[in-house]
């Protein structure tokens, strides 16, 4: 561990003392009909990482698009690169004289693409492994030496790596062992977010991860891996404004588990 990752951990745990846990927060119903269900998307934060619902599938989000016809941003060649120079430089910042923000929207009912500030939190990106159709098989994960490398420089400039999916904790196991045996997190080090019991969602993690690091770069296959507010939209239209986040915070590329080996 690097002097500058010890300082960054130090800093970690100093501020998670200071939070006292961590906070679950709703998504807000956008105004003219935007979100496709009223019903209310908060819930209490999960609380114990042993219990956890076995979930085998994920919604795949469809949007049902209403008006003019919208071509979001698609995923730019090279997006790992970018997301690796994006997080390098970001967590280069002094946080005092240059503020940094979070790959976390602010108020996302509002979809307008204004982000959390981060303080003094340490640096950290998130992968999300999870496809848009749906299978997952953890013991598939295929090694990929282009992100092995990647991660590995970020982690020696003190930033944290952590990995998210919706399947449920029970598998971290083996999603541990094949993150080591791909070199993909060969020592360990990496945290990983999976879902504690029926009522946790992929949005309440990337809060509470929020709440202890700066997260300043997601890496996924589909804009709800950034926000569950996507799996909501009537319109994909009424969320234009948030495509100002792609490539500066948000980055699709394809997920490992739908390019696995095979």
């Amino acid at each position: 561990m690097t002097v500058r990752r010890l300082k960054a951990a130090l800093a970690a745990s100093a501020l998670a003392m200071m939070l006292g846990g961590c906070v679950a927060a709703a998504i807000p119903l956008a105004a003219g009909g935007v979100v496709l269900r009223n019903e209310a998307l908060g819930g209490d934060e999960p609380d114990s990482d042993e219990a956890g619902d076995e979930r085998t599938g994920r919604d795949s989000g469809a949007i049902a698009t209403e008006g003019e016809p919208f071509t979001p941003t698609l995923a730019p060649p090279g997006a790992y690169e970018a997301f690796f120079a994006y997080a390098r430089e970001q967590a280069s910042l002094d946080p005092v004289a240059a503020p940094r923000h979070s790959a976390i929207l602010a108020a996302p009912g509002l979809l307008q693409p204004e982000t959390t500030e981060c303080s003094v939190r340490p640096s950290a990106v998130l992968v999300d492994l999870d496809p848009a159709s749906g299978a997952r098989d953890f013991a598939a994960l295929p090694p990929d030496p282009a992100l092995a490398r990647g991660l590995h420089a970020l982690r020696l400039e003190g930033v944290f790596v952590f990995w998210i999916s919706d399947a449920s904790a029970a598998e971290a196991g083996t999603l541990r062992k094949r993150l080591t045996a791909t070199g993909l997190d060969p020592t360990t080090d990496d945290g990983i977010l999976l879902m504690r019991r029926a009522e946790d969602r992929k949005q309440l993690r990337r809060k509470e991860l929020a709440q202890t690091h700066c997260l300043v770069a997601i890496l996924g296959d589909e804009r709800s891996d950034f926000d569950e507010l996507y799996d909501y939209l009537k319109d994909p239209a009424a969320a234009s404004e948030l495509e100002a986040l792609i490539g500066s915070g948000w980055f699709l590329a394809p997920t490992l588990l739908s390019t696995k080996e095979g």
